[in-house]
């Protein structure tokens, strides 16, 4: 089954390189590298070109800069049967790779693979409040509410363009609200034994105040129904 790995981008040059190179070690030789480049000021598409296909799009407001946008436009570049969207700062376990890969070949009905998401390098206190995060999605899978992070996850692309791919209005929560369509055309699963490790960067830009608000304030929206048109937080796209 042919692999497109899609890496939505920008301003990244201190990290694309070395992450494409560790992804390369992690999946099968064949697969197709994209990255997807949301209008860079910096070198990241000068440093990725040398590991990569690179597409990108400059989309007017109100869409500029949506990170949904972004993995969209990588997935209609890719021409694989499975898709694997991984953040410029993210960085799967070649385990977790290579079963998500079989789970797609044994099971047909699977429409969508993730796993759990840490943060690298980090204190106690941020590896116990992403556990807890870990935990909420695994109990939300469970009750039929899978909301399986976007930072690192696999669809099959002909059932992610049946859900009609990520939302583009969305600024935050594109991924829950994706998981959410992508249960009502085939089976999310969530294999809790693999981990991705992804920057703390973030955490440290905003602090556990800022972030915790932010956080609060993006799922109030989604579970609600509204659309989070502006996200504090600075994302890859």
């Amino acid at each position: 089954m042919k692999l497109s790995v899609i890496v939505p981008t920008l301003n990244e040059e201190r990290v694309i390189e070395n992450t494409l190179k560790e992804l390369r070690k992690r999946v099968p030789r064949d697969a197709e590298f994209i990255v997807s480049d949301g209008d860079s000021s910096d070198h990241t598409r000068q440093i990725a070109k040398k590991y990569a296909k690179i597409v990108w799009k400059h989309i007017d407001f109100p869409y500029k800069k949506s990170i949904a946008a972004g993995r969209n436009a990588g997935a209609k570049a890719a021409k694989g049967e499975i898709l694997l969207f991984n953040d410029a700062d993210t960085m799967p376990s070649k385990a977790f790779v290579e079963e998500a890969l079989e789970v797609f070949r044994m099971q047909p009905e699977v429409a969508s693979v993730g796993c759990n998401i840490m943060p690298l390098h980090e204190s106690c206190i941020a590896n116990v409040f992403f556990k807890f995060l870990n935990l909420i999605v695994r109990v939300a899978g469970s009750l039929g509410q899978p909301a399986i992070s976007g930072n690192c996850v696999f669809y099959r692309a002909a059932s992610f363009w049946k859900a009609k791919g990520f939302d583009e209005s969305m600024f935050a929560s594109e991924d829950q609200d994706l998981s959410r369509r992508m249960a009502k055309i085939g089976r999310v699963v969530l294999l809790p034994q693999h981990t991705a490790y992804t920057s703390s960067r973030r955490l440290k830009k905003m602090g556990w105040v800022g972030l915790l608000l932010d956080w609060g304030k993006t799922t109030f929206n989604y579970v609600f129904g509204i659309k989070t048109k502006r996200y504090a937080i600075v994302r890859e796209i």
